[in-house]
């Protein structure tokens, strides 16, 4: 039987992933032409037949730097701009902009005489990131940053986007200043709780997901404060936090798939399987639901049922290098070898860095030549 290093707890799992949160991100652009908030949507000044430099922002610009003495407190986001940062808890996809016509076309003519239209700047620095082009987002970003420094909105998207640049330390910077705008302002913490946590600061990812759901309980920050306590082999802890989050949000299905993680490392299996179910049930289209239903049926040894729920998160999800691994884990287990062996040879041409799909491979296959791994 194949060792992965357990398939159960090794998994990070997030519901915001994938072609369905690019189809949600693109909605939000197409309901709302505003991320920012209302003072930054005021009337930006116009260039008199020059375009100064965005980024250098000089005195002869009306005072529009929007600060926050002019900007109602507005404690929550919007939904657009909410859909946008949780888009952007995700790798970027690569999306095709030609299918977008003439708009990005559009956009960079009204920049083009709107230079200091924070708005605009951000609605192309979306559609970069949308198109992978992380350089060019960030470049954008920092302009819209320069137009208005005081946005605490644009500061936090900015740092999402260095996040995903590999540039911790000015993403970090992005950040901390998006808390000193905002001090009560949730998202802020559990956004950079999970900079941290992706970046193996579990400790204090721990405190940041903490502060998160002492200022604003929600379901995503009790989740997000759950995988990083079971990444601590703080068990009772992260199941504890689990609860709360579905307690939040019943109909939270990423809170049923992190308490289905929890109990299935735990080896409460049979309460697992059940939150999994409901999971599944709360968000059929998702491929993390189903990868947690595949893993919770597997564990109870439901191994038929198991390739079952594997083979639809791959349906959902084909470039999901966990899910064809989970797959190939589970046709091993059932004595289906060949087909095991492809799905984790795709597994590692989809991630070549997914160690526990070598490890199955390698083992998958000396069970196909009838040989024992030395």
């Amino acid at each position: 039987m194949i060792v992965a290093r357990n398939l159960v707890i090794k998994r990070n799992f997030k519901l915001c992933k994938g072609r369905s949160a690019v189809i949600t991100y693109c909605l939000a652009l197409a309901v709302s032409f505003s991320f920012l908030s209302p003072i930054a949507q005021g009337a930006s000044p116009k260039s008199n037949g020059s375009s100064p430099d965005p980024a250098s922002p000089d005195s002869s610009r009306p005072d529009s730097s929007r600060s926050d003495t002019s900007r109602p407190d507005t404690p929550s986001l919007s939904v657009a701009q909410s859909a946008l940062l949780k888009l952007m808890s995700s790798k970027p996809a690569s999306v095709d902009l030609r299918s977008m016509g003439d708009l990005m076309i559009q956009l960079r003519r009204k920049i083009t005489d709107d230079p200091y239209d924070e708005n605009l700047r951000l609605r192309l620095a979306s559609y970069l990131y949308l198109a992978g082009d992380l350089e060019g987002s960030a470049s954008e970003m920092k302009r819209a940053v320069a137009i208005a420094p005081e946005d605490y909105f644009a500061h936090m998207v900015l740092a999402k986007i260095l996040d995903h640049s590999g540039d911790e330390a000015n993403a970090e910077l992005e950040f901390k200043r998006a808390m000193q705008l905002k001090p009560g302002s949730a998202e802020s913490h559990e956004y950079y709780a999970d900079s941290l946590f992706t970046r193996a600061e579990v400790s204090q990812a721990v405190s940041e997901y903490r502060l998160a759901t002492q200022l604003k309980p929600s379901a995503s920050n009790f989740s997000g404060l759950s995988e990083a306590l079971l990444a601590t082999h703080d068990i009772s802890g992260a199941i504890k936090a689990a609860r709360q989050a579905v307690s939040v949000e019943p109909s939270s299905a990423r809170a049923h798939v992190v308490l289905t993680k929890a109990l299935l490392t735990s080896g409460d299996y049979h309460p697992a399987l059940r939150t999994a179910r409901q999971a599944s049930l709360l968000e059929p289209a998702s491929a993390e639901s189903h990868l947690a239903l595949g893993r919770a049926l597997y564990a109870n040894k439901d191994k038929n049922g198991a390739v079952e729920e594997f083979r639809q998160a791959v349906r959902l999800d084909p470039l999901n290098a966990q899910a064809r691994n989970d797959l190939g884990y589970a046709l091993y287990g059932r004595g289906d070898v060949s087909s095991a062996v492809s799905e984790l040879r795709l597994a590692l041409r989809l991630n070549p860095h997914l160690g526990e799909a070598r490890n199955n491979l390698e083992i998958a296959i000396y069970g196909l030549t009838g040989n024992k791994r030395p």
